[in-house]
């Protein structure tokens, strides 16, 4: 439902000068007796007019009946104008400059203004126009009355049709204007009956609509009309009649002017247009969605049917506007509407919302299969690659629906609960298909409650680390740890990290000033370490996508480096490897950039969704770390047992260290080692535990050199790694 959020005169105060700017350039270009005066002289009266037009608005409240402009003021420029040697058509024409410079400037948000208020402006404007006529004509001809009314009239629309005639009816004037709306020449038409000329048509009804000429009848006659032209065109228009009278009151005629709305009609069809639908797309906006959305709700309810909401998500958008630009990621949209368009039927209605969200609505259907239908087909022709000039892109989409009754009676409830499934589809993975239901509600509501309470924990201290000791197989000695992230929360306890993580993630910010603690703290604690005596060991710490893809990250990895006097090999960023198949070519420059410092570089989660891996030999990586999913029961499983061992040959050749975590007992230890696994991390030999702790089991871990101990007791986390 649109709403009107811009008042008239709050828009005329605001870009008073700005107004005044255009206008006094239009005036000195077009008009000849502007040439060669100065500023003030030029703008004369007109910038109280345009402040008296702004009061006048507010008072009037959109109402155009209530508008009633100062006379002072065009009185006061007329007859400045009229010592300035200036022609009624230049002072009228200056109006006419004023007029279009305020309606092209409330182009852009004609949507947010009341029809009212665009009448209001012309109708004020037409008011110092009159008084303007009335000063000149006083001027020129004072003694005459009858002349001077006859001048205030006809001239009062100088560009539009004006139309004299006679007691008889018979015209007596007809100015070019006249001409060129009804094609009759002036020779042909002076001395006709007006009605021979001036042939009107009632536009509902198409009924032919006398013309006035009584002196009572002509009183106040004003309507919008179709004017049958001399060719049998119809034309629209806007037809005023008007008697006039000598200064005994006695009759001498009627004046008519005849507007060609034509114009008009158009611009006000462009401006309805614009305000309702997406420029970039051609697509319905919000706006004109929630319009078609209350209707086809009324049609529901009236009938007894169903109509249902599509809230769609492009997924990854981003990385086409960051890597190809922001215009082919326009081409990308533009395509994508016109796919969505060919998805559905003309009934429905499909929208853009803004940025690379898309929503459609669905009504006349049975059963609820066809739903189901519907989304897989958009979602099908969506993935066909999109050709961009030299580029072609795959894409996919996430889908939320919304059905009415089921999930809402109201617009406002089916739009939020088709957003709410979008990202619940979003959260399994993209390119998913999800329909609302009361629990992704709830979810949606304690996501919001998680990361509000996420911001505080930063602020207030409720974030920690803890370490997992990484060992070598052939050794036993402890080769490094891995930095893993903690909270407890004051109210909820401990929160697993499988939580919050993805709610921080959903917020970039958020996730970066997470990652960037997690990094420092890390940091601090291998030089408390150094400085306690304890030999230098690897730190591991996780990297986000947010911060990976971040311009600063480089520099902020090596001012902790230097901060902390760490040797850069000392540090390990581990990146899964969703992370890195997300962005090849991104991810790519990126890691070479943090190569450059010396850290080491290691691909987290190996093996877990990825069949082609050739990206590896083309990324600067040191280590793989088996996802833990493969080795649980390895020694049972032939199908992991085979997974794994071929991930450590392929390490193998290309010169990788393997490490594998989750290893929880001597049977996985002693496969690992038979099968040249470098190192293992996992229950087996601790779980993840405060820096203390790590001091305290890394001592005796040294002092009695064994290679598969368990670490138990109170001062263990009871959250896996």
């Amino acid at each position: 439902m649109l709403r009107h959020s811009l008042q008239l005169h709050e828009f005329l105060r605001h870009e008073h000068e700005a107004i005044l700017a255009e206008w006094e350039s239009m005036d000195r270009r077009l008009l000849e007796s502007a040439d060669g005066l100065s500023q003030k002289d030029l703008r004369n009266n007109i910038p109280g007019i345009l402040k008296n037009l702004a009061d006048v608005a507010e008072k009037a409240q959109g109402d155009p009946s209530k508008v009633k402009i100062s006379s002072d003021g065009p009185e006061g420029h007329a007859q400045y104008r009229w010592s300035q040697r200036f022609s009624l058509e230049e002072v009228t024409r200056e109006y006419a400059f004023l007029r279009t410079v305020i309606l092209q400037k409330l182009v852009p948000r004609v949507g947010e203004l009341s029809s009212g208020e665009l009448v209001l402006v012309n109708e004020a404007l037409d008011q110092a126009i009159v008084q303007s006529v009335i000063t000149f004509v006083a001027k020129a001809n004072s003694e005459l009355k009858a002349e001077r009314e006859q001048l205030q009239v006809t001239l009062r629309s100088i560009g539009d049709a004006v139309v004299s005639t006679d007691v008889n009816g018979r015209i007596t004037y007809f100015n070019p204007a006249a001409e060129r709306v009804t094609g009759w020449s002036q020779e042909e038409a002076l001395g006709q009956p007006v009605g021979d000329v001036l042939i009107t048509v009632q536009e509902l009804s198409s009924r032919a609509s006398q013309t006035l000429n009584s002196d009572r009848e002509l009183a106040g006659n004003e309507a919008e009309v179709l004017l049958k032209r001399r060719t049998g065109e119809l034309l629209p228009v806007e037809e005023l009649t008007a008697p006039l009278c000598n200064d005994k009151g006695e009759g001498l005629g009627a004046v008519t002017t005849v507007r060609d709305m034509s114009t008009i009609r158009a611009l006000t069809s462009e401006l309805t247009y614009q305000a309702s639908h997406d420029p970039l797309t051609g697509l319905p906006n919000r706006a004109l969605l929630y319009a078609e959305l209350e209707k086809a709700l009324v049609i529901a309810e009236r009938e007894k049917g169903r109509l249902a909401l599509l809230y769609l998500d492009l997924d990854m958008f981003k990385d086409v506007n960051d890597m190809l630009g922001h215009t082919v990621g326009d081409e990308l949209l533009r395509q994508v509407a016109k796919r969505l368009q060919h998805s559905v039927r003309r009934t429905d209605t499909v929208s853009r919302l803004g940025g690379d969200e898309f929503a459609i609505l669905l009504t006349g259907f049975e059963p609820l299969k066809y739903l189901g239908d519907v989304s897989l087909k958009v979602a099908r022709h969506l993935r066909a690659p999109f050709v961009l000039g030299q580029d072609t892109i795959d894409v996919s989409v996430s889908i939320g629906v919304s059905v009415y009754p089921e999930d809402g009676r109201d617009a406002d409830t089916l739009v939020k609960h088709a957003d709410v499934a979008m990202y619940q589809a979003k959260a399994c993975g993209r390119d998913n298909i999800q329909y609302f239901a009361q629990e992704m509600n709830e979810r949606a509501i304690e996501r919001f409650h998680l990361e509000a309470d996420l911001r505080r924990a930063i602020a207030e201290h409720q974030l920690s680390l803890c370490f997992q000791p990484q060992i070598a197989l052939n050794s036993g000695r402890i080769i490094g740890a891995e930095a893993l992230l903690r909270w407890k929360h004051p109210q909820k306890g401990l929160i697993p990290p499988d939580r919050f993580i993805p709610v921080a993630e959903q917020s970039g910010h958020l996730m970066m000033s997470i990652g960037d603690w997690v990094l420092e703290e890390a940091c601090r604690q291998a030089k408390a370490w150094s400085d306690g005596g304890q030999a230098p060991i690897r730190i591991s710490v996780n990297v986000s996508m947010t911060q990976l893809r971040s311009d600063r990250f480089q520099k902020r990895v090596e001012q902790l480096l230097h901060q902390y006097h760490m040797s850069p090999d000392q540090l390990q960023l581990e990146l899964t490897e969703s992370i890195i198949m997300s962005d090849v070519a991104g991810a790519k420059d990126h890691i070479r950039a943090l190569k450059e410092l010396g850290v080491r570089i290691a691909v987290d989660d190996f093996g877990t969704g990825y069949s082609s891996l050739s990206y590896l030999k083309d990324l600067p990586v040191d280590e793989l770390k088996i996802d833990q999913s493969f080795v649980h029961d390895i020694s049972l499983d032939a199908n992991k047992a085979a997974i794994v061992q071929a991930v450590i040959r392929m390490g193998q050749s290309l010169k990788l260290r393997v490490i594998a975590e989750g290893v929880e007992d001597q049977a996985a230890v002693d496969f690992l080692t038979s099968n040249d696994c470098e190192a293992a991390q996992g229950y087996y030999y601790s779980k993840p535990i405060t820096a203390a702790a790590f001091e305290t089991w890394a001592n005796q871990s040294h002092a009695q050199h064994v290679s598969s101990v368990g670490l138990t007791g109170s001062t263990l986390s009871n959250t896996r790694n």
